[in-house]
């Protein structure tokens, strides 16, 4: 059967993460296989997930994944470079061919074209003198990239760059594997679906307005780990 794979946090799972597992069963077809791979309970931004890994990995499963794998984590609070290194390793070692992934741009040539001119080596030693002359290695990339491709600004969003990070390690691997990206809007997938704002408003106590930006499943299951007193889990 044909098996596509998704690298996330689902911290905590949404309509957004929704969206693009349905995108990828419209692409490939109904008895495409879903593998997930996903962070532990502890994810790339330094701190604890708001729900812990099990729920997470039972929200993906009611929401239409076949099946999830846990990013160890030292690539889980990786750079961006070793977070995608890791999740497509896995998915690699799961059989998976196809890789979808959510960006701003929603265009995956211009992704390649920057994913391929970044592990060139003169745009490396090109990067390297921008720093040398005093600019933060971002901020180097970005303006050597604008020289050589005109793409500079797709590194100005987050997807976009993490998107380039999936599509380096796939090259880097030498992996047969296609890629699809999904276009995310407004902070999210789906509207203002976003995983932060959700964990905003539980912070905030409205749980309610949260409960509205996931599926049914994955609310409910919010929602009984909150009635056991395990969710949201608390930062400090």
């Amino acid at each position: 059967m044909p098996t596509a794979g998704v690298i996330a946090e689902f911290d905590p799972f949404h309509l957004g993460h929704a969206y693009l597992l349905t995108s990828i069963r419209q692409s490939l077809g109904p008895e495409t296989a879903v593998v997930a791979v996903m962070s532990g309970c502890f994810t790339q931004r330094g701190g604890a997930a708001c729900v812990e890994k099990f729920a997470r990995a039972e929200m993906a499963v009611r929401c239409g994944a076949d099946l999830v794998v846990e990013l160890p984590t030292p690539w889980a609070m990786a750079t961006a470079e070793k977070f995608a290194d890791g999740g497509v390793s896995l998915l690699a070692q799961c059989g998976v061919k196809t890789l979808y992934f959510g960006s701003e741009c929603g265009d995956t040539d211009a992704l390649w074209a920057t994913a391929e001119a970044l592990l060139r080596a003169d745009v490396h030693r090109a990067i390297r003198l921008e720093m040398d002359g005093g600019l933060p290695y971002a901020a180097a990339r970005q303006a050597v990239l604008e020289r050589e491709t005109g793409l500079g600004a797709l590194l100005a969003q987050p997807n976009n760059t993490l998107a380039v990070e999936y599509l380096k390690a796939i090259r880097r691997r030498g992996l047969a594997a296609d890629a699809v990206t999904v276009r995310r809007e407004d902070g999210g997938h789906h509207g203002s679906a976003s995983a932060s704002h959700i964990r905003a408003l539980l912070a905030a106590g409205q749980e309610a307005k949260a409960f509205a930006l996931m599926p049914p499943q994955a609310a409910d299951i919010l929602g009984r780990e909150m009635k056991k007193g395990l969710a949201p889990v608390d930062p400090s």
